[in-house]
């Protein structure tokens, strides 16, 4: 194995690690649980694709609060959540038994086996993965039909610099220093960039949707970038 990959593996690691903070922990134990906590972008397309019966996995599904919101929606569905920290799986499988939730590799979903689902769910990740395109292309991987997610944009050069465009796990606490110590990158892409990016790591895809707003970068992050776009994108799969 070479030294890029492996410091590339002790990141991923480090990085799948701070999901476990007990502050990271604590802050999902109430966030991302009901419709309301959906972002208007995300909301647009949810509210047009879900339909009974869909089957639904969820890429980065933390303590799998979108269960519990599609359960609001839908009577049946089948979801399935996967993540790469093991407290954060434990938490959701404690929370939502009924539910399937398994731990995976950052983008190794082999424990999948060779399943497929209608909506594949890849929201609030991305920008905080300095694998991203790969979790793309993985998570596309697993499309049967569409697949959803997010990304921070902007009109200027993409910036996926972790050394100056960061995110602090202390999710805006001021006064949790420890958890503000342990950072994620903040990437921002041009969204030149992104459309290109998503075209290449989309093989096959029918048509790519988005919608997006501006706003402030979050609380807890560093960038020399203060607005982004929150872009969310819908990639429909072509069939026939």
């Amino acid at each position: 194995m070479s030294e890029l990959h492996v410091r590339a593996n002790v990141s991923a690691s480090k990085d799948a690690q701070s999901w476990g903070l007990p502050g990271v922990l604590d802050y999902f134990e109430h966030q991302r649980r009901s419709p309301s906590d959906v972002y208007p972008s995300e909301s647009l397309f949810l509210d047009a694709l879900l339909t009974e019966g869909l089957s639904i996995l969820d890429v980065g599904c933390a303590m799998g609060g979108f269960a519990g919101i599609i359960g609001k929606k839908l009577q049946s569905f089948n979801y399935t959540g996967i993540d790469i920290n093991p407290a954060m799986i434990a938490r959701a499988r404690e929370r939502n038994p009924e539910r399937e939730f398994l731990q995976v590799g950052e983008t190794d979903f082999a424990a999948l086996g060779e399943r497929h689902f209608d909506l594949v769910l890849c929201l609030g990740i991305l920008h905080l993965n300095e694998r991203w395109e790969e979790l793309i292309a993985a998570s596309w991987a697993r499309a049967a039909r569409y697949l959803l997610l997010d990304l921070r944009e902007t009109h200027l050069p993409t910036l996926v610099d972790r050394s100056v465009s960061y995110f602090k796990m202390d999710f805006g606490s001021a006064a949790d220093v420890a958890h503000a110590q342990t950072t994620l990158p903040y990437n921002i892409i041009n969204s030149g960039d992104a459309l290109r990016i998503l075209q290449e790591r989309c093989t096959g895809n029918g048509r790519i949707t988005r919608y997006g707003y501006t706003h402030a970068i979050a609380g807890s992050a560093v960038s020399p970038i203060q607005e982004v776009m929150m872009s969310t994108y819908c990639i429909e799969r072509k069939h026939g």
